[in-house]
């Protein structure tokens, strides 16, 4: 009996265990675009109403199990409207992609704010088993970008990960 219980708790989180497809993280009301085979971009709305640019992509990984993703907003520095909105996706894509437990969410949120009004272009830190790495720099056309890459320790899809994203 003892054993059956042991083995159905061990079992039970790999049961409930679910992968997302990156094209699902980014969505809006006016569409999607596709730019590349693993970068999604779409235009949300911060909560006042101004269009922001987001992007999810260049995803790394074995097979089709991500363990590496970035998240983008299309601007250099950030307004507290449109940094609330990055963050929420930047941890969204945490907890569903990388089984980050929601409990590290405002600690994100707040590094997050910090790094928006740093200088610095590059800075990373660890939130567990994952690593958070900020950046601040221009595309080939000029164009200034914020992104986030996450990266998490482990297997994709391997208890303690077992909610992932998949390409």
């Amino acid at each position: 009996m003892k054993r059956t219980m042991l083995l159905a708790a061990l079992l039970l989180p790999t049961a409930a265990a679910k992968s997302t497809a990156i094209r699902t993280l980014m969505t809006g009301s006016g569409g999607q675009i596709k730019l590349t085979a693993d970068i999604f971009m779409v235009i949300k709305r911060t909560s006042a109403g101004n269009p922001l640019m987001l992007g999810v992509g260049n995803a790394s990984g074995s097979g089709s199990r991500i363990s590496t993703l970035s998240v983008f907003a299309f601007k250099e520095y950030l307004t507290p409207d449109e940094l609330d909105l990055f963050s929420k996706n930047v941890v969204r894509v945490a907890l569903t992609c990388f089984n980050l437990l929601p409990e590290r969410s405002a600690a994100i949120i707040t590094w997050l704010n910090q790094q928006n009004t740093s200088i610095f272009k590059k800075v990373a830190t660890g939130f567990g088993p994952m690593t958070l790495i900020f950046q601040r720099d221009l595309l080939s056309d000029g164009q200034f970008y914020t992104s986030v890459v996450l990266t998490r320790s482990g297997t994709p899809g391997v208890a303690p990960w077992t909610n992932d994203c998949t390409r």
